[in-house]
């Protein structure tokens, strides 16, 4: 799982770091490493690899940084990360590229966050505001190791005051579009699940199996060819009719979410987990969600015309 990205935006001249998530995970969503691993000879191991042993080596002089712990920790599994260091050449390719996405996130973890400044600048020019941005990436840290993530300086504002009047030099006027986002591969789609609580690792594949198999989405390939494509999932249109249809049959009800929405299924797996937590019994949590889904299925028995209307609509092409 790649480290997401975060900062600490704010006015002109604003300090800014970024730094890798905490560690991989594994599948029982450990992310903290125990106080008793040796992270330091972990590290060790890397410095006699040609490609990141380096990297490894500064880490070992004096840049090492304890790993941030996350929330999750199932006492059974530590975080994902390499044992001991292994030579390239013993490798195929493909296990090349997970083991060294392995290290790489790893040394990661136990780098400094990447540093940077900005400055936004606010400006009347006539009856017209404008706005602009720039950022310096200061310290790189762990950025030199980690290369999935990107943070790159952009352009670099002059120094202004608050107040200050200035002549500009050139005014024009460009044009540009935006442009609509991709459909979502798999990888992006578990990363949106993972994100918003839905399913584990163990049962997120088999969700994705499920809405397939409904013909909920269809699939086709994006890019690549081989073993580096990637396939992307089209909605059909029973998939856009269900979604519509269960939107419009809670459109005024604040206290029922919509069926096609991540928020039941979050709560559930919350609930879940406040068992294992030892804050909600087994039998709250059943009665929780059994009056929960219940509620639901009331109101959708009650209103089965909204999906059928929405189903006559994109399904058979009926319109309105």
């Amino acid at each position: 799982m790649a480290p997401s990205t975060s900062d600490h935006s704010g006015s002109a001249n604003d300090g800014k770091q970024i730094s890798p998530n905490e560690q991989s995970k594994s599948d029982e969503k450990t992310d903290q490493f125990d106080k008793g691993i040796d992270l330091r000879k972990l590290v060790e191991n890397q410095v006699q690899d040609g490609t990141w042993g380096q990297y490894a080596q500064g880490l070992m002089n004096g840049g090492f940084n304890q790993p941030r712990s996350g929330r999750h920790n199932d006492q059974a599994h530590p975080p994902i990360h390499p044992v001991t260091y292994v030579a390239s050449s013993v490798l195929s390719a493909d296990e090349r590229k997970v083991y060294e996405f392995v290290v790489r996130r790893f040394l990661a973890c136990c780098s400094a966050d990447a540093k940077g400044e900005t400055t936004e600048v606010d400006i009347q020019y006539g009856d017209e505001k404008f706005h602009a941005q720039g950022l310096v990436v200061l310290e790189r840290n762990y950025l030199d190791i980690y290369v999935y993530d990107k943070w790159e300086s952009s352009q670099e504002l002059p120094k202004f005051t608050v107040g200050e009047v200035f002549e500009p030099k050139e005014a024009r006027i460009t044009e540009g579009k935006t442009v609509a986002p991709n459909y979502l591969t798999e990888p992006e789609l578990i990363g949106l699940m993972d994100a918003n609580g839905i399913g584990t690792d163990a049962t997120m594949a088999d969700h994705i199996s499920k809405i397939k198999e409904r013909e909920y989405v269809a699939t086709r390939p994006r890019s690549g060819s081989g073993r580096n494509s990637v396939d992307e999932f089209i909605p059909t249109k029973l998939g856009v009719a269900l979604v519509e249809g269960y939107d419009d049959l809670v459109v005024d009800l604040a206290d029922c979410p919509s069926l096609c929405k991540p928020f039941l299924r979050k709560e559930m797996e919350l609930r879940m987990r406040d068992i294992c937590a030892g804050t909600r019994t087994r039998g709250q949590v059943v009665s929780e969600n059994l009056e929960m889904y219940r509620r639901v299925f009331v109101h959708t028995q009650r209103s089965m015309e909204v999906l059928k209307r929405a189903c006559r609509k994109y399904v058979f092409d009926q319109g309105q």
